[in-house]
């Protein structure tokens, strides 16, 4: 008797049988991730993980193609365990690895388990009939009849936590059963061979381009470093600009890697830079590479020879294999990895995959304090799984390396940074003891590139009108780039600023930007202006300016302290809680260190710097560090309390913001949304329509913009008019009323228009 396991026709055995063989690819691909016992689980695992379908009640709903559970329906996880041959199998495997394996069976999909004790008993005696007309030959397994349920290794409504012995090995088990489930479903590889493509690749094709630059190219110190210390966990601070993503992909090696880096510009800068300059140009880069963040199918739409060898059946195969993980190489955001700490339902097959994975954390100098949190916990979890991490970043606070060794985080670290010495003096420091202002900026001006950058986008929004209404002839000169654009225009912006900032291009200008410029962005201006926010930020913006080389004046950084007030984005009490968007404390520290520098200022120095600012001690009454610390302690207390991924998705990203679009660009824009409303499923038609439908999501999405929570829920009723468009029967997307307004030169102005009112309406 043929036993289903899908709608669609595939049978048990079937389904089954091609879990054996992607098991068989994991093994094959990555050796080193199992060992022979877990191993021999896993397979285990895979066998019998769906052997419960067989019974009546799901057999008559498959056949049916119905999908809501039946009347008393047994979940068939739980049935599957009680196929398991506890007997035979405990002539092999202890009573921990049993337990293991059976709730690792029981929980491989996440259901509701409340209300089933009266009905269980009943229906694993019910499915003895069913076992007996069951083909186990097909699976190369011995017939099994179910047994009385055992307590001893499985107790309905028992969730596993972190407090058993078993629990790593449960985990383990579960988390590459799930995706090994996955693929088999989804019909793609668990995974893709990484073997020596990445190593070979950036010897013969990277160190290739470079010779035909330079014949005396070679690895410099830092690559070699990395590279001899690939079996360690490593913290290195290097120098901007010396080669860190090459150092950290020659880590990474024959492994599998995810590179995480803070901001998504950064992200599709290196995927494009693997791409361009590291993949040879006869391979195809979909079976090594993927690109991992919420706008990553615009990334792939906005590929125009990836579009052109464009199908659906390739488009939805590399998206899945990128999301669930299956590539070589992933370069993704931090939340898509560490979002893990709070083990949330379903956690286990990232945790389970990091186990034989390499980690590059890139620029955590970027990183709020609750992310810090998450990432040393994470770490934590990376380090117990057998996992390896790598810390590379232009500077580094004494004070997170005290964080890592109080979380137990075993690293090894070179005797002292990675500088490069040819480009010892790019910088020379002017303190300025007041407010940013825009004669200050003009000043500077003179047929050269100024970058100027403050702490909020209030500021470089008023700092861009102040210049305007100064000198009228900046029209066409004078840029602007935050995160309150639309994401259509944000890319383009992006893409502006890194054309105009290349060092051989001539043009010359003004751009006024927020924090959104300080990392990862290849961009070198001739002078800088700059609130001053703390050391590390500060450095970090010090880095787009003479980024490749030697200045020989008398000054191209101002740094602007705030005098007697205090710069944007800085609240003297209480911190972040105050919405301070930099700690007190560390601005102050900040201030008093660079009071009296006046002039050059070498690399070394600002690592002195920041070594002698930003340690335990002097940050004590930080509410920065307070806050890192307290946020450790709630992840470790809640670790167990069984949290949904929904939960976990608002707790990670602090969310208390609206993605919206602006009234007035809804209007302009109005066709795209005519369209997708009237586009209907045709199975001829149903490949072309359902690409097009991807791209008017995308499209919509570009319109987007994020608007903080606090600027809705404290609008007063009469400009409360919050519309919303449904865009398909899961997902609609709100329109900010008019009453703000939004200039794609600008960006969204987050103070009301003044609207003009009935004068008796105010009568009383």
């Amino acid at each position: 008797m043929d036993f289903l396991a899908k709608s669609d026709g595939e049978t048990i055995i079937q389904h089954t049988l091609n879990l054996k063989k992607q098991f068989e690819k994991l093994r094959k691909y990555y050796p080193n991730s199992l060992k022979k016992e877990e191993a021999e689980l896993l397979l285990l695992a895979c066998l019998y993980h769906d052997l419960g379908k067989m019974n009546k009640k799901f057999q008559d709903k498959v056949s049916k193609n119905r999908h809501i559970m039946e009347d008393h329906e047994i979940p068939h996880a739980l049935l599957s365990v009680c196929l398991l041959p506890i007997d035979r199998l405990s002539e092999s495997f202890s009573k921990d690895e049993l337990i293991a394996l059976s709730y690792a069976i029981a929980y491989h999909h996440e259901r509701n388990f409340e209300n089933l004790e009266n009905y269980y008993p009943q229906e694993v005696e019910l499915l003895e009939e069913q076992a007996l007309k069951f083909n186990f030959k097909g699976l190369d397994i011995k017939p099994v009849i179910p047994p009385e349920i055992r307590k001893r290794y499985f107790k309905l409504g028992y969730r596993p936590n972190t407090s058993k012995t078993w629990y790593p090995l449960y985990v383990k088990i579960k988390g590459l059963l799930n995706r090994i489930d996955y693929a088999a479903s989804g019909h793609y590889e668990v995974e893709e061979p990484a073997g020596p493509f990445l190593k070979e690749s950036l010897n013969n094709n990277l160190m290739v381009n470079w010779k035909e630059h330079d014949p005396n190219a070679k690895w410099n110190a830092v690559q070699k470093w990395m590279e001899k210390n690939s079996v360690e966990n490593v913290v290195v601070v290097a120098q901007t600009g010396i080669g860190k993503t090459e150092a950290s992909l020659k880590w990474i090696g024959e492994d599998k890697g995810f590179y995480t880096l803070p901001l998504k510009a950064a992200i599709n800068g290196i995927f494009q830079r693997i791409k361009r300059d590291i993949v040879p140009k006869n391979a195809d880069y979909r079976s090594h590479v993927g690109i991992l963040h919420s706008d990553m199918t615009k990334v792939l739409f906005a590929d125009q020879e990836y579009q052109d060898k464009l199908r659906l059946e390739d488009f939805d195969t590399y998206i899945n294999e990128t999301k669930k993980w299956s590539l070589p190489l992933t370069i993704t955001t931090l939340d898509q990895i560490f979002n893990m700490v709070y083990r949330y339902r379903g956690y286990e097959y990232k945790l389970a995959t990091l186990s034989y994975s390499k980690v590059v954390i890139d620029e955590i100098q970027m990183y709020s304090a609750d992310l810090l949190a998450y990432l040393i916990v994470g770490l934590s979890m990376i380090q117990e799984a057998g996992g390896k991490f790598a810390i590379v970043t232009a500077t580094l606070s004494p004070f997170i390396l005290d964080l890592f060794k109080e979380n137990k985080l075993q690293f090894k670290s070179p005797e002292k940074p990675f500088l490069d010495d040819t480009l010892a003096h790019r910088h020379s420091l002017k303190i300025c003891h007041g407010e940013l202002n825009k004669i200050s900026i003009l000043d500077s001006f003179n047929n050269n590139k100024v970058l100027v950058i403050c702490n909020t986008v209030n500021q470089a929004i008023k700092i861009y009108d102040d210049l305007l209404q100064e000198n009228k002839a900046l029209t066409g000169k004078l840029h602007l780039i935050h995160s309150r654009f639309i994401k259509r225009d944000r890319a383009k912006i992006e893409a502006e600023i890194l054309n105009f900032g290349k060092t051989n291009n001539v043009e010359s200008g003004i751009w006024i930007g927020t924090q959104v410029v300080e990392a990862s962005l290849d961009i070198d201006f001739d002078v800088l202006y700059t609130e001053l926010s703390e050391l590390n930020s500060l450095f970090q913006r010090m880095g787009r300016c003479y980024r490749k080389r030697n200045f020989n004046g008398k000054y191209n950084i101002f740094v602007f302290d705030g005098g007697t007030r205090m710069p944007s984005g800085i609240k003297k009490e209480n911190g972040f809680a105050n919405n301070s968007i930099y700690d007190y404390t560390m601005f102050k520290l900040s201030k008093n260190a660079l009071a009296n520098l006046d002039g050059p200022i070498s690399e070394e120095e600002k690592l002195n710097l920041i070594d002698n600012c930003y340690n335990t001690e002097t940050l004590k009454e930080s509410n920065y560090l307070a806050q890192v610390k307290k946020s450790i302690d709630y992840i470790r207390a809640s670790e167990n309390d069984g949290h949904t991924l929904q939960d976990t998705i608002s707790r990670f990203r602090d969310i208390d913001s609206f993605e919206m679009i602006p009234e007035n660009v809804y209007k302009d824009n109005i066709a795209l949304f005519k369209e997708l409303a009237n586009l209907k499923y045709d199975r001829d038609q149903y490949s072309r329509i359902r690409m097009r439908r991807l791209d008017l999501f995308n499209q919509i999405d570009d319109l987007t913009v994020q608007v903080p929570g606090y600027i809705i829920f404290n609008l007063s009723k009469e400009h409360r008019d919050i519309s919303e468009v449904q865009l398909s029967k899961f997902k609609s997307i709100k329109i900010l009323p008019n009453s703000f307004e939004y200039d794609e030169k600008k960006g969204l102005n987050l103070k009301l228009i003044d609207l003009k009112k009935d004068e008796s309406s105010n009568f009383f």
